[in-house]
């Protein structure tokens, strides 16, 4: 297996001896020899000593590649672009001696970009070329899921290479640079009307926009706009929607009392005040108007969306928005848009969260079964540490101006959607049963902090940890992976009482988030989080669990066995909840982490304190350039030819 072979060439090779070979064109071939440390050897490291080595001083594009051990006799180069291909080609020698090429390109042809398309230009068909079965999904899929199909074609691989990267050096190419705005026009009719916005949301999807452009498009990705609005229509529509949200803004004390507004605008305040602070829009003082719009914005959401009301986390989603738009109205208007899909996140039933948790485990399963199984053995299979990832869909896992292309990019992966008639800025009302409580206790009941347990509860894990002896009464809850551990204390000495002040001070720089049996989301408790406490054995169960009963999966007393043929996949229309890529997304992001866990034998916690580390340090190329290989396999995967494809179909849940 993998992770056998590389800990044995941990253990018999202290050094690799590394001979690499230069080509550039029609030059002579230049050698150098050196040794390496495959343990603390990455591929930014192996990337610095060439150039030094070469005397490149990052002025010309290289490509570098391994010689496969398999089939010396050939010389077959195998593309060597991420700290997982040279594990693989570590772990894949023989004896300790490593060859490389390192090509070097002309910067004109092959320009240094932002991201890596995934597919070869001889693999691009068009959907002429589909066999019946394929342009029957073709026909029956979202118009977004039709130009991907027909864009993808054939792709590099099977899952397998995917994972290794072990496709040929021609099966990647430079991808598209950002969007620009003369590109832009060319989407639009001479009366500016959006006629291609399957095709332009494709574009975005391969290149991303500039930066300059995204005030404009952001707009047609959050689905403000209804179709068919020429460009002055737009503009009268966006002046009066503007001024609809400064109405909905001067009527907070008509639509609470002034306990419930005092007590919504200062849980507001306390995220808002961390939220992104480090970026220059939002530093500086804390009544900056950054800030204070930021604040205003998110509590006229709050008290116009009553069933949804304010949770922790919705300031991450408005964030960038707000320093896009540059435009408090505006950016009132894309928030309502993007939470039309996002607010079921939010919801106390934590029903669509479940389905999310079940898909990206269902997905892990299926596409790394050995590391799936190695987070059942060790008790995180539940998935909990990414929590943070699924609810604010990763914007938080990337510096800042990095998340602005990954958001865009995932939003593109959406089919349009825009409003029927225009983006409603107001929510449905409370349930008669809910209104009849009150005022006060309706504002309460819906963004209430609920952060401790119950006395039962806490009794009984006393209980539990009084029993050990030398434990100390304090177990330390599962951590999702948003933030420091939670204990569950009964009594506190002076040095627990300078600890919890340490902490909370800590806590009180970055917002934390967790799933609801954990730690509330802030402001609202959720009311699945008995489905989602610790049980009995320490371990917490799966939030799918009892979905996974009603679909024939193992019941809870043996669902620490791996099954043996995982259900497939949902389709696109479904898969994530309506939202695919995103789980692609949060899959890259374990992969790319996978043999350091592995390697390090991490326990649910050391994950979970792993990617708390790793806030916004993911590497967004690397992470996009694996997600969106993923996401073009699954995409042309035969199982929607099949008749389990049409089984997984009926059975998932509604994207609704």
């Amino acid at each position: 297996m993998y992770t056998e072979r590389m800990a044995a060439a941990a253990e018999d090779w202290e050094v690799v001896r590394v001979r690499v070979q230069k080509c550039e064109g029609s030059l002579q071939p230049e050698f150098r020899s050196f040794a390496v440390d495959p343990q603390i050897t990455s591929f930014e490291v192996l990337q610095h000593i060439l150039i030094r080595a070469f005397d490149l001083s990052g002025k010309k594009n290289f490509v570098i590649s391994y010689l496969s051990p398999e089939k010396p006799s050939q010389e077959v180069y195998l593309s060597l672009q991420s700290d997982w291909d040279l594990d693989v080609a570590f772990s894949s020698l023989s004896k300790a001696q490593l060859q490389l090429k390192v090509d070097i390109k002309p910067s004109e042809d092959s320009p240094l970009l932002e991201d890596w398309d995934i597919i070869s230009p001889k693999d691009v068909i068009g959907s002429d070329l589909l066999t019946p079965e394929k342009r029957s999904f073709t026909a029956s899929a979202h118009p977004l899921t039709q130009s991907i199909i027909s864009q993808v074609g054939r792709t590099i691989s099977k899952v397998q290479q995917v994972l290794s990267w072990s496709s040929s050096e021609e099966a990647v190419k430079p991808f598209k640079p950002p969007l620009s705005d003369a590109e832009f026009h060319t989407y639009l009719n001479h009366e500016g009307q959006l006629c291609r916005p399957e095709e332009l949301r494709l574009r975005i999807y391969h290149g991303g926009v500039e930066p300059a452009l995204r005030k404009v498009v952001w707009r047609y990705l959050l689905n403000v706009y209804p179709d068919g609005l020429t460009g002055q229509e737009r503009m009268d529509y966006i002046k009066r929607k503007t001024r609809e949200y400064e109405r909905l803004k001067g009527e907070w004390a008509e639509r609470a009392s002034p306990d419930d507004l005092e007590f919504v605008s200062g849980m507001v305040l306390k995220d808002v005040l961390r939220t992104d602070r480090t970026h220059p829009y939002y530093a500086g003082s804390e009544d900056s108007p950054h800030l204070m719009a930021l604040h205003d914005l998110l509590i006229t959401y709050a008290l116009t969306h009553p069933r949804v009301s304010y949770c922790q986390g919705m300031s991450d989603i408005a964030s960038p928005i707000l320093a896009v738009m540059d435009h408090e109205g505006q950016a009132y208007i894309c928030f309502c848009g993007i939470m039309k899909r996002l607010e079921a996140n939010f919801q106390m039933d934590g029903e669509v969260m479940a389905v999310k948790f079940r898909h990206l485990k269902l997905l892990l399963q299926r596409t790394d079964p050995e590391f799936y199984a190695y987070l059942l053995a060790r008790g995180a299979d539940d998935l909990f540490f990414c929590y943070r990832w699924l609810l604010l869909e990763l914007k938080r896992e990337f510096a800042f101006e990095d998340a602005l292309r990954l958001l865009e990019v995932a939003w593109s992966s959406l089919p349009p959607d825009p409003p029927e008639t225009e983006v409603e800025l107001t929510g449905a009302p409370l349930a008669p049963a809910d209104a009849s409580e009150g005022g006060a206790s309706r504002h309460r009941h819906m963004v209430r902090p609920a952060r401790e347990l119950t006395a039962a509860a806490e009794g009984a894990a006393e209980g539990r940890w009084r029993g050990r002896e030398g434990q100390s009464p304090r177990p330390p809850a599962k951590q999702s992976s948003f933030g420091d551990f939670q204990s569950h204390r009964s009594g506190r000495e002076d040095g627990e009482e300078e600890e919890e002040r340490r902490q909370e001070e800590e806590e009180e720089a970055e917002p934390l988030l967790q799933p609801p049996c954990l730690r509330s989301l802030g402001v609202k408790k959720s009311a699945s989080a008995p489905a989602l406490n610790p049980s009995a054995d320490g371990r917490s169960p799966s939030p799918d669990g009892e979905a996974e009963a009603e679909a024939g999966g193992p019941p809870p007393a043996t669902r620490r066995a791996p099954p043996s043929a995982p259900a497939p996949l949902p389709p696109p229309q479904e898969f994530g909840r309506g939202n695919p890529f995103a789980l692609f997304l949060c899959l890259a992001v374990l992969l790319e982490h996978r043999d350091h866990i592995v390697r390090s034998q991490m326990d649910y916690n050391e994950l979970a304190m792993h990617f708390d580390r790793l806030v916004r340090r993911q590497n967004l190329n690397r992470v996009l350039h694996r997600a969106k290989a993923l996401f073009a396999d699954y995409l042309q995967s035969e199982v929607w030819d099949s008749e389990a494809g049409d089984e997984a179909a009926a059975e998932s849940p509604a994207s609704s």
